[in-house]
């Protein structure tokens, strides 16, 4: 049974101090990280782990004595359980479907890891977890081999045994209470953790451009940097949303003054004009060639129309027109069921365009794969193009709006 939780003594204070040079040098870029946790003496634990609060509890034994492992070993499972807080596995772990398996989660994020651990020639104990060993390909993520462990019934550890919440699996008995301080230093908060993630980032991406650090940045690393640092990704669903509500609202606020209808306003003598504002117009046109799939298209126009609902927009004022490649016509069309996607490249979709400002829209929206020249000048309505296709859009005018679709997503 493990005994109460502490504070290091002396003697193990020095072994955990030279035990993380060992780990800074070994893995420089995740000096922020090993001095962000908080070192605590866990009795009987037998192991290395870490909690949500970046706490990492450490079994004496293995650091002082005739127990004790390797320095080097032991530097590894530092790196190892530093390794779970950076790369947020507890967070991960609430994504996944639930109830999830505690255990094939920690042999998952262990895999992740390790993998990239051994590849940096980094030393680990005798047995730890690997991909091979759950039967999965290297490079992966922990998401990857959850699948394949869970499915493949690995035998679930005892509760408590594994690297802690901080890991995504389950607390250890010996874990404390998330506003306890240890040898007066407190708990990381979440902002705090993230801060500390993105600096790691930072030197883990400096180190993999030749810049600062020792050693080789192994690929999952590098990749887990990349995703950190990249920017938000905001849904196409989004964009496409504001820029049409956008549009139409433009659309919709370019009253007019009328003597057709006299203002209410009364002036002795003067009779004032009215204002008027349009019955929004609205040109959809749809490319039929190129990459384009079924259920993209529905998704855009999906959202196309819902906006429109939303705006107000009668829906026997918005016009549907197909633009085929291989006739180099527009055709108006009733609803979306009367659209057949044909296939092959090529259209211009300056033709679909043309069609649907002969009948004097305030905004035309096209939905294409993107392969088409476009308008040179300006048209009269205002133009919001929905480019469906992998990679950015291209050749789209800057006076029109563009919104980036990713197929199936």
């Amino acid at each position: 049974m493990s005994a109460p939780v502490r504070p290091l003594s002396t003697d193990e204070a020095a072994a955990f101090r030279l035990v993380r040079l060992l780990a800074a040098e070994s893995s420089p870029y995740f000096m922020a990280a090993l001095f962000a946790t908080v070192p605590v003496a866990a009795p009987g634990l037998g192991t290395f782990a870490v909690d949500a609060s970046w706490r990492l509890y450490m079994d004496p034994d293995l650091l002082v004595g005739e127990g004790a492992w390797a320095q080097a070993d032991a530097a590894g499972v530092l790196v190892h359980e530093v390794g779970h807080l950076i790369r947020d596995h507890a967070g991960r772990a609430g994504q996944l479907p639930q109830p999830m398996s505690h255990g094939a989660w920690n042999y998952a994020a262990d895999a992740e890891i390790n993998d990239d651990l051994l590849a940096a020639g980094i030393a680990l104990p005798a047995g730890v977890v690997t991909p091979a060993a759950l039967g999965c390909e290297p490079g992966g993520l922990a998401e990857d081999y959850y699948q394949t462990t869970s499915a493949a019934g690995w035998p679930e550890p005892s509760a408590g045994e594994g690297c802690g919440s901080g890991a995504g699996t389950w607390a250890s008995p010996v874990e404390l209470p998330a506003d306890v301080d240890v040898d007066g230093r407190g708990p990381l908060s979440d902002a705090d953790g993230d801060m500390v993630r993105r600096h790691v980032a930072v030197a883990v991406r400096e180190a993999a451009e030749g810049g600062k650090g020792r050693g080789t940045v192994p690929a999952g690393l590098a990749r887990w940097a990349s995703g950190v640092l990249a920017p938000p990704q905001i849904s196409w669903r989004q964009v496409l949303r504001g820029a049409v509500r956008h549009a139409v609202a433009l659309a919709a606020g370019q009253t007019l003054h009328t003597y057709a209808r006299p203002s209410r306003r009364r002036v002795p003598g003067v009779i004032l004009p009215a204002m008027r504002g349009p019955k929004v117009r609205v040109g959809i046109v749809v490319d039929t060639s190129g990459s384009m799939g079924q259920a993209d298209l529905d998704a855009a126009m999906a959202e196309v129309s819902g906006v429109l609902r939303a705006s107000g927009v009668d829906r026997a004022r918005v016009l549907l027109y197909s633009c085929d490649a291989a006739t180099s016509t527009a055709t108006r069309v009733s609803n979306l069921a009367g659209i057949e996607l044909v296939g092959g490249g090529g259209t211009d979709m300056r033709v679909g365009i043309t069609a649907a400002e002969a009948d004097r829209p305030h905004v035309v929206i096209v939905l294409t794969d993107g392969d088409t020249p476009w308008p040179e000048a300006p048209t009269r309505a205002r133009l919001v193009c929905a480019v469906i296709r992998h990679g950015e859009p291209t050749g789209t005018p800057d006076w029109a709006t563009t919104v980036h679709i990713t197929p199936g997503r």
